[in-house]
C-alpha cells in the first residue's frame, strides 16, 4: 500500500466505506502497469495506456464535448487517469457527477499512484461501485481504455457502452439509399408480389416448443439430441427453426429443421447444402440473392426487420417485420416468439469461440474472423472469459434486451461453453 492509495482512500472511507473496504482487498498481480511519458506522463496497463501522453487535457475535453451544452448530471463511465471527473468539476454548471470504475483492481491502481483528491472531495461526486450492467445512464462518458481494462462483473455494461459508441457506425452500413440494396430490392420484389407473407405461418405451426438453431462450435454437442428430437412423432416434436450457415452443418448429419431463416445480401448457394429436401420452409428477407430464392425447392416465406430499410418496401408489400440488430439468429428467434412459442431453447447460440472454434462444421475463418484473432471476450456459461469478436458481443446484448422484453417466454440455452445469455436458463440437453 503506497502513500498516496492510504491519502486517497482515507477520503472515500469518510464518504464510501464499502468502496473502500472493497478497494483494500483488490489484487494489482493482473496488472501489468508501466508509467508512460511524453508531453504528460500516463499509465500503461497491459500494454493499454489510461490515457493520452501527448495531451491529457485536451483528451479529456474531448470526451466532455460530447455533453450536450445545458446539461447538469453526468455519468462518467471508467476513471482513466482521472482527468475527466477533474475537469467535469471545474464546471459549476453540472449539479451531480457520477463516476462508475469498471475495473476496482484498476481503480484501486490509479489511485496507488496518482492523486486524486480533488475530484474525490467535490460534493457533487457519487462514485458507483455496482452499476447497471443493463441500461446506460444518459447523458454519459466512456472512457475508452477503461472499456478495454473491463473486469468480469462489469462485461455486459461494457458491451452496451461499446454498442451504443458503435452505433452511427454501424448503422451507416444499412442506409435507405445504399444503391446496391435498391438494386437488390428490385430484383426481388417478383418474390414479394408472389411468396406469401411470413405471418401467415400462424396459421400452420402451433407447436409451443421450439428450438432455434445457430451455427456457433457447441452446435457440434447436439446432433445426437437433435436427431432424438426430430424423431418423435408429428404433433409430440418441438419446431426447430434454424439459420442459414447451419443448414449444412446439420445435413451432414442427416438433421433436417422445419423452417430456415435468411436474411443476409452475402449468403449464396455455397452456404447452403447441394440437396435441400423440398420439406424445408424458407423465411427470407428480400436482401438474400435471387438465386437463392429461386434454387429454394420448398415453400417461400418473405418478412421484413423492423429497421427504417423496409418501410417503402413495407408500404408497397406489407409483411412480418421481426426483430434483428445485426445477426441472423435474432429473427429466428423473432419467429418463433410470433409462432407463439412458450419455450424456446437455444442451440449453437455461443456469440463466441468456445474451443477456439467460430463455427460448427465450417472451417475456421471460412465465414469471418478467425478465432486464433479473437480480441474480445465475453463470459461463459462457467464463469470463464472465452474469445469473440466486437460483433458478437453486440449481438449477445441485443438479444438479451429482446429477451428481457419477452417475460411470458422461458428461454434456454443448450451450452455452457458459450457465453452466458442473461435471462435464458441452462437446460442439459442429452438423449
Amino acid at each position: 500500500m503506497t502513500e498516496l492509495f492510504s491519502t486517497n482512500l482515507q477520503i472515500i472511507q469518510q464518504r464510501w466505506p464499502a468502496l473502500a473496504s472493497a478497494l483494500k482487498f483488490q489484487s494489482l498481480d493482473e496488472l501489468d502497469a508501466n508509467l508512460v511519458t511524453g508531453n504528460n506522463q500516463t499509465i500503461s496497463v497491459n500494454g493499454i495506456q489510461l490515457s493520452s501522453r501527448h495531451d491529457r487535457m485536451a483528451e479529456a475535453q474531448l470526451f466532455i464535448n460530447q455533453l450536450p451544452l445545458d446539461c447538469e448530471q453526468v455519468t462518467v463511465y471508467g476513471v482513466g487517469m482521472g482527468d475527466v471527473p477533474s475537469i467535469l468539476t471545474d464546471n459549476k454548471q453540472i449539479k451531480n457527477i457520477d463516476i462508475c470504475p469498471l475495473n476496482l483492481g484498476l481503480f484501486a491502481l490509479l489511485l496507488s499512484y496518482t492523486d486524486q483528491r480533488e475530484w474525490l472531495t467535490d460534493s457533487r461526486i457519487r462514485i458507483i461501485e455496482l452499476p447497471n450492467q443493463h441500461q446506460i445512464a444518459e447523458p454519459y462518458i466512456a472512457v475508452t481504455p477503461d472499456l478495454l481494462l473491463a473486469d468480469n462483473e462489469n462485461a455486459t455494461l461494457r458491451d452496451l457502452l461499446a454498442l451504443e459508441n458503435n452505433r452511427e457506425f454501424a448503422n451507416k452500413q444499412h442506409q435507405i439509399d445504399d444503391p446496391k440494396l435498391i438494386k437488390r430490392f428490385n430484383e426481388n420484389k417478383q418474390y414479394l408480389d408472389q411468396d406469401p407473407d411470413a405471418a401467415t405461418l400462424r396459421l400452420t405451426h402451433t407447436q409451443h416448443n421450439t428450438l432455434v438453431i445457430g451455427s456457433g462450435p457447441s452446435l457440434e454437442a447436439h446432433y445426437d439430441y437433435l436427431k432424438a428430437q426430430r424423431a418423435l412423432p408429428i404433433g409430440k416434436r418441438p419446431l426447430m427453426i434454424a439459420v442459414d450457415t447451419a443448414f449444412k452443418a446439420l445435413s451432414s448429419q442427416g438433421i433436417t429443421p422445419d423452417i430456415l431463416v435468411s436474411i443476409e445480401s452475402n449468403i449464396t448457394l455455397s452456404h447452403l447444402p447441394d440437396e435441400i429436401p423440398d420439406s424445408v420452409t424458407l423465411v427470407y428477407f428480400p436482401r438474400i440473392p435471387s438465386n437463392v430464392i429461386e434454387h429454394w425447392p420448398g415453400p417461400r416465406f418473405n418478412a421484413y426487420s423492423k429497421g427504417a430499410i423496409y418501410n417503402r418496401l413495407d408500404a408497397e408489400y406489407p409483411k412480418l417485420r421481426l426483430f434483428t440488430n445485426g445477426s441472423v439468429i435474432h429473427p429466428a428467434i423473432d419467429l418463433a416468439a410470433y409462432l407463439n412459442s412458450w419455450e424456446i431453447t437455444l442451440f449453437g447460440c455461443d456469440f463466441s469461440y468456445p474451443n477456439n472454434k467460430t463455427h460448427a462444421f465450417w472451417k475456421d475463418g471460412s465465414l469471418g474472423p478467425k478465432a486464433e484473432n479473437a480480441k474480445h471476450w465475453v463470459i461463459n456459461g462457467h464463469g470463464d472469459r472465452v474469445g469473440t469478436d466486437l460483433n458478437f458481443r453486440a449481438y449477445l446484448r441485443s438479444l438479451e434486451h429482446y429477451i428481457r422484453f419477452k417475460p411470458q417466454i422461458k428461454f434456454y440455452q443448450s451450452s455452457l461453453d458459450g457465453a452466458r445469455i442473461h435471462g435464458a436458463q441452462y437446460r442439459e440437453c442429452k438423449v
